[in-house]
């Protein structure tokens, strides 16, 4: 595992938390009329345009707007199969990343959630035949499509042509037996098209870059900076790194070098806290959305501008 061992050499170094003030404060919860919007697990992506935050529950997909309250709900519909998450091309469309008889699809929809056609994923090679993605992220006018379980990545572009594909067991130097018992906890592309991941099994991070350099840091413990169990992570628009930390229930954040910086919130059932916390994304003005689960919503909290 050469290339995870040097997650140690980047080890986390706790002086940088003075080396550069970072103040995250919390701001609400996501929200309906009635109150507290209990959610429980959601996947979260984001309308980059709109800056509206959809929540993928069981059954519904909940829209916020960027203020934190629901603007709208449409009920997930069964002829386009069981919805993993949802993302927008660059013509603003909302594409649906489902899975219909054990087949991947990426439906288009109008904001209603009514499907308008279908985006056929081609060209993909033979080691991506049973690739069975649950995350999509749309970036540079490219579909990021990420198995968490499978471990691996695709790149397609917005007609659903495959650019170019990954296999992180291949990438991080694992062997192919650890590939169930590994999985991904977390995914996320930065403006240059970096991605990022988090990989709780190993309590790392591991970066793959566009020109194909891969660096990895993080270490498993109990202290601050340090994972317990990794999970969602995301990029700030300052290039920060923030990782979620579901068994400490905190979010860990990281400077460019991959320093720890600080760590914000914590377990408890006051504002702002969590409680499993899982999935994390950022918005455009900075915001950053953490799902919890045992139904304790989405917690929003301001970043550094």
């Amino acid at each position: 595992l050469a290339l995870l061992s040097t997650a140690a050499c980047a080890s986390l170094n706790p002086a940088a938390a003075t080396a550069a003030e970072y103040s995250a404060k919390f701001l609400y919860s996501l929200s309906d009329f009635s109150g507290f919007k209990p959610l429980n697990g959601a996947r979260l992506n984001l309308d980059p345009v709109k800056q509206e935050i959809y929540a993928i529950g069981p059954g519904t997909v909940y829209i916020f707007n960027s203020s934190g309250m629901e603007v709208f709900r449409f009920d997930q519909d069964p002829a386009i199969g069981s919805y993993s998450d949802i993302t927008f091309n660059s013509d603003r469309k909302m594409v649906v990343l489902a899975s219909k008889d054990q087949r991947p699809r990426l439906v288009l929809c109008n904001f209603r959630g009514e499907p308008t056609g279908e985006i056929k994923l081609t060209g993909f090679p033979p080691e991506f035949e049973s690739f069975g993605p649950n995350r999509i992220i749309s970036q540079g006018g490219k579909f990021y499509l990420v198995s968490y379980n499978g471990m691996q990545v695709a790149i397609t572009d917005e007609q659903g042509r495959f650019i170019r594909g990954y296999d992180l067991v291949k990438e991080f130097e694992l062997k192919e037996g650890q590939r169930a018992d590994t999985g991904l906890g977390g995914f996320a592309v930065d403006k240059d098209g970096a991605m990022y991941f988090s990989v709780p099994a190993l309590a790392t991070v591991v970066i793959l870059k566009p020109d194909g350099s891969t660096t990895a840091f993080g270490k498993r413990g109990s202290t601050a900076g340090r994972f317990g169990v990794n999970t969602g992570i995301a990029v700030d628009r300052n290039g920060n790194i923030l990782v979620v930390d579901k068994l400490r229930s905190t979010v860990i954040v990281f400077d460019k070098n991959n320093a720890m910086v600080t760590e914000f919130g914590k377990r408890g059932f006051d504002p702002g806290d969590f409680i499993i916390p899982d999935a994390i994304i950022v918005d455009g003005n900075n915001r950053a959305y953490i799902s919890n689960l045992r139904k304790r919503g989405v917690t929003v909290y301001q970043l550094p501008l």
